[in-house]
C-alpha cells in the first residue's frame, strides 16, 4: 500500500464521522478534496515545487488521527464565501489531503476601517500517547482599510512522533495592512506542511514571517497574489537547523496589477547534518507595469556534512519594470573568527555570536517590536543549545 491510498481508504471508511464533527462548507469541499487527491497523490521529486522534499516518506507512517472533535459553530455566510477560495486542491496534493480530512477551521475577521491594537495569538502544542497526525485550517478575512497582526506559535510535547497539516488563507482587502508570523519551535520527531495562500487587493499590505527554530521536517509554501493598483507583500524567513533537520521553504509571489511592491529575505543557518532548500518565483504579468520587486536568499552553512539548495527566480512579461533577485551560500567567515579570537573570544562563542549576526538581518525588518525581541532571546537560546532546547533533547 503506498502512503496515498492509506488516507483514501481511511477517508472512504470514515466519511460519516468526518462529516457529523464539521461545519457544512468544509463537509461540501471534501467530495472535491477526495477526487482531487485520488488523482494527484503526493508530489514526487518530479514536481518541480517538491523537488527537494520527499513527501511520501514523511506520509508514510501510521499516524493516529482524532476524528472526535467537538462540533463547530461557524458562521457559515462567511466560510461560504471564502473557505477553499485560495486553496486550490487540483493544483497540490498537500492541500487536497488537508481539505478532505480537515474538521474545523479557525476563522479571523477584522471588518473594514478596524485596528486591532494588541496581536492576535493563536498557539498549537501537540500531545499524544501515540504517533498523532492534524489537520488544521485558519482563514483570515481584513476587510477594506483594516489593520491586524496575527502570531501562530507551534509546540510540540518531546517522545512522541508528529505529521501536521495546516493550510492558510488569507484575503486582505483595499488599503488593509496584516502581518502575519509562524514561528515553529517543536522538536526532531515533527513533520509540518503548511501552506499560505494569500490575496491582496489595491493599496493593501501583506507582510508574512516564517521562522523555524527547532523541528524535524518542516515545509512551508507562501503563494502570494498581488491582485490590485500599488499592492505590497514583504515575506521574510529565517531557519536554524541541526541533526538531520529539513527546511524547505517555496514561496510565489504573483504581480497581476500595476505598481505592485514586493520584498523577499530568506536567511538560513545550516549545521551538523541537516538540510535546507529555498525556491522563490516571483511572477510579473503584463498588466503589472511598474512592478518593484527585490529577492534575496542568504545561507550559512556550518560544516562539510550539512547541505543547502537555492533557487530564486524571476519570470517578467511586463516592461518599466525594477526586479532582483539574488542567492549566496558561504561558510563562517575565518577573518571574522580570527579576529575574535585574537581577543579573547572563544572559539564556540565567536561561531555563536557570528551565526546570530548572520540571522538578526531578519528579525530586524521585523515590524512588531515586542516580537522581535522575543525572537532574538529564543534564537540566542537556540545557538547556544541551551538545556530547554528541545532539540538537545534525546
Amino acid at each position: 500500500m503506498n502512503a496515498a491510498t492509506q488516507y483514501i481508504e481511511l477517508f472512504e471508511a470514515e466519511r460519516q464521522r468526518i462529516d457529523s464533527h464539521a461545519p457544512a462548507p468544509l463537509n461540501d469541499r471534501r467530495p472535491f478534496a477526495a477526487e482531487a487527491f485520488r488523482r494527484l497523490g503526493f508530489p514526487s521529486r518530479k514536481v518541480e515545487r517538491y523537488k527537494y522534499t520527499d513527501v511520501s516518506e514523511a506520509f508514510a507512517p501510521n499516524y493516529g488521527l482524532k476524528l472526535d472533535a467537538e462540533p463547530l459553530q461557524a458562521d457559515e455566510q462567511l466560510l461560504r464565501k471564502y473557505y477553499g477560495t485560495l486553496a486550490n486542491v487540483e493544483a497540490d496534493g498537500i492541500t487536497a489531503l488537508n481539505t478532505m480530512l480537515v474538521q474545523d477551521v479557525v476563522v479571523i475577521h477584522i471588518p473594514a476601517n478596524t485596528t486591532k491594537e494588541l496581536p492576535i495569538q493563536l498557539t498549537n502544542t501537540l500531545r499524544s500517547s501515540v504517533p498523532l497526525m492534524q489537520n488544521r485550517r485558519l482563514l483570515i478575512i481584513a476587510e477594506e482599510g483594516a489593520q491586524a497582526q496575527v502570531i501562530l506559535n507551534d509546540h510540540a510535547e518531546a517522545g512522541q512522533d508528529f505529521l501536521t497539516t495546516q493550510v492558510t488563507e488569507l484575503f486582505v482587502g483595499e488599503g488593509a495592512n496584516v502581518e502575519f508570523y509562524d514561528i515553529e519551535d517543536t522538536h526532531e520527531r515533527c513533520h509540518r506542511f503548511h501552506q499560505v495562500f494569500a490575496q491582496v487587493q489595491a493599496g493593501g499590505r501583506f507582510t508574512h514571517a516564517t521562522f523555524t527554530l527547532a523541528g524535524g521536517l518542516s515545509r512551508n509554501q507562501t503563494d502570494v497574489c498581488l491582485v490590485g493598483p500599488q499592492a505590497q507583500a514583504t515575506l521574510l524567513g529565517s531557519a536554524i537547523t541541526n541533526l538531520n533537520q529539513h527546511v524547505d521553504n517555496n514561496t510565489l509571489i504573483d504581480h497581476r496589477a500595476p505598481e505592485g511592491v514586493s520584498r523577499e529575505l530568506y536567511k538560513y543557518v545550516i549545521d551538523q547534518q541537516s538540510t535546507g532548500a529555498f525556491a522563490g518565483r516571483v511572477l510579473v504579468r503584463e498588466e503589472a507595469k511598474k512592478t518593484d520587486s527585490i529577492e534575496r536568499n542568504a545561507n550559512l552553512v556550518c560544516t562539510d556534512e550539512a547541505r543547502m539548495w537555492t533557487q530564486p527566480m524571476l519570470e517578467i512579461y511586463a516592461d518599466d519594470v525594477q526586479c532582483s533577485h539574488g542567492s549566496t551560500v558561504g561558510q563562517i567567515n575565518d577573518e571574522a573568527l580570527f579576529y575574535m579570537r585574537q581577543r579573547g573570544v572563544s572559539d564556540a562563542e565567536a561561531r555563536m555570536l557570528l551565526k546570530q549576526a548572520f540571522a538578526s538581518e531578519v528579525l530586524a525588518a521585523v515590524p512588531l517590536e515586542p516580537l522581535r525581541l522575543r525572537l532574538a532571546a529564543l534564537i540566542e537560546k537556540r545557538f547556544r543549545n541551551c538545556e530547554d532546547c528541545k532539540l538537545c533533547k534525546k
